[in-house]
């Protein structure tokens, strides 16, 4: 065989290597519509940690029926709402409320050159809580939970589903994704916050939150100036990932628990170690219909 014939073998295997190679795309992810964001307000100020009004749409507020702020969450289908097992209360009726920025403000519409742009929110009751079967309140390991909405939402600009990789194959990948965004209102905050935290060793998480080693299922991100707080359990963290022509927000973890003064680091429980549960509860107790679009 000559040189040629061979070469042309080669690079011929390559390419159907580089095809079965996992890549980010709308198959394998849990919801198709998920992690698009609209375009910023042209206006829009934002003043240190607060969150862009339009950069999560994915964010669930969860709440008590006499108003009491929760946990966080992320909408990951039209009806279920992903978060962690530590925010069940017993005895509690959960409520999501979507479209939630700034607690304080009425909803209202912002005009946009791309058209308006409503904040408008929406409350849904919980009718069923899924804790993970495997879930350890001391050690935190399997910290996930879903939460299944009564009615479907319709999506919308401000109410969008946060992406889940459903594929195992992405673990190098996802591993390497080492700044990481985390949301919510920790601190009892008006506006919904972010924090750009970097991925850290466990070792970081096993010397300044408490001594015990980190499960396989949790991953240990944050640093001195950004980390999560009271208040930010349950809500995500990830990361804006190409897929396709669009880049999506994908949810790599859960925050789980930081130490007393919310300084260093926080446990965060590993999103794709659980897909295989996601899945099982998405398909026995969600609709798994796709979401309505709003015209």
């Amino acid at each position: 065989m000559n040189t040629t014939a061979i070469g042309s073998i080669f690079l011929a295997w390559l390419w159907v290597l580089l095809l079965l190679r996992p890549q980010p795309g709308s198959g394998q992810l849990l919801d198709a519509a998920c992690g698009i964001r609209a375009p910023p307000i042209a206006s829009e100020v934002i003043r240190g940690n607060i969150a862009g009004l339009t950069s999560s749409p994915w964010m669930v507020f969860l709440h008590s029926t006499d108003n009491m702020f929760v946990c966080g969450g992320s909408l990951i289908t039209p009806r279920l709402v992903l978060t962690a097992a530590h925010c069940f209360l017993p005895n509690t009726q959960l409520v999501a409320r979507l479209g939630e920025y700034q607690r304080s403000q009425d909803d209202k519409c912002h005009n946009t050159a791309a058209g308006p742009y409503c904040t408008v929110r929406e409350e849904h009751y919980i009718d069923a809580v899924f804790k993970h079967p495997l879930y350890d309140t001391a050690t935190q390991s399997n910290d996930i939970a879903i939460l299944r909405m009564i009615n479907p939402v319709v999506y919308k600009n401000n109410i969008k589903p946060i992406c889940i990789v459903l594929n195992p194959r992405w673990r190098n990948y996802i591993d390497n994704l080492t700044s990481l965004v985390g949301t919510g209102w920790g601190g009892d905050s008006d506006y919904l916050m972010t924090r750009r935290m970097p991925r850290q060793g466990p070792e970081i998480c096993t010397e300044y939150i408490r001594s015990r080693p980190l499960a396989s299922n949790q991953f240990c991100a944050g640093n001195m100036k950004n980390n999560m707080c009271n208040g930010d359990g349950g809500g995500p963290l990830g990361a804006m990932v190409r897929i396709g022509n669009q880049t999506r927000f994908v949810q790599v973890g859960i925050a789980s628990y930081t130490n007393r003064h919310c300084t260093l680091a926080a446990v965060f429980t590993d999103v794709l170690s659980h897909v295989d549960w996601i899945l099982k509860v998405v398909r026995n107790h969600g609709d798994g219909q796709p979401a309505p679009q709003q015209a």
